[in-house]
């Protein structure tokens, strides 16, 4: 088969443009990169509606769509990595996990975290340490962006996300522990059984007045006084961890 090469190619154009946010919107797709993000997407029972393959490389088994193989320097230009990849897919984003109508576990809440980096991490964290769901309170990061999918290292196919304007109100079963590095109690002390949402706002800006208003309990991670604050990744990752040694 002789590879494409051109970039006006409609499947190229296509992967270019899911890099916007706007795009994926209007399209309900994504792009996925890697062969362990394929591979994790497929696995998972995600729709594929392309598959794009270096010239040189396989296909992964069980897209359920036929590849299409891409001369290098034309997969290039396409990738949103610096490095290139092997392999790009695009998903149908109705074919993700969807989440669930009621909360009998964790679930993390997101409030305006916008480094799809960031966003990402967490995704990973909250597949490791079996949240049920992660709520996006707007403007959080598209999960969705290249750069979150890459960091979700294939937890965007396992853990649902629940995009909303009031977090507060996502799951009013569900206890609320905010976490807040002037909380007034230690996060070891506050009960993080299910069903619980896990709380956690932007970097600068801190959580929302109505998610502090509605928190049954405002938490801190005790920490030295060496760093101002922790990363969100990093206190999503210590606050989930005593959720599942609770739950386990």
């Amino acid at each position: 088969m002789e590879p494409i090469r051109s970039l006006r190619n409609p499947a190229l154009q296509r992967v270019r443009a899911l890099r916007r946010t706007s795009e994926r919107r209007a399209q309900g797709r994504f792009a996925v990169e890697g062969e362990d993000q394929v591979l994790a997407a497929i696995r998972a029972g995600a729709v594929l509606e392309d598959l794009l393959v270096r010239e040189g490389a396989s296909a992964p088994a069980g897209a359920g769509v036929e590849p299409l193989v891409v001369a290098a320097e034309a997969m290039d230009r396409i990738s949103a990595v610096a490095s290139g990849s092997r392999v790009i897919a695009v998903v149908r984003a109705d074919s993700m996990p969807q989440p669930p109508a009621g909360l009998s576990g964790v679930g993390l809440v997101l409030c305006g975290v916008s480094d799809p980096g960031n966003v990402g991490t967490l995704l990973r964290t909250a597949a490791a340490f079996a949240a049920e769901v992660v709520v996006l309170g707007a403007p959080s990061a598209d999960p969705t962006a290249p750069k979150a999918v890459r960091a979700a290292t294939g937890a965007t196919f396992a853990v649902p996300t629940l995009a909303v304007d009031d977090p507060a109100l996502a799951y009013p079963e569900a206890r609320l522990v905010a976490l807040d590095a002037k909380g007034d109690r230690d996060l070891a002390g506050c009960d993080l059984t299910g069903p619980v949402l896990i709380a956690l706002g932007a970097e600068r800006e801190g959580l929302p007045a109505s998610v502090r208003d509605r928190a049954d309990v405002v938490c801190r991670i005790p920490q030295s006084d060496r760093a101002e604050s922790l990363n969100v990744a990093a206190a999503g990752a210590i606050a989930l961890s005593m959720a599942y040694r609770l739950s386990t």
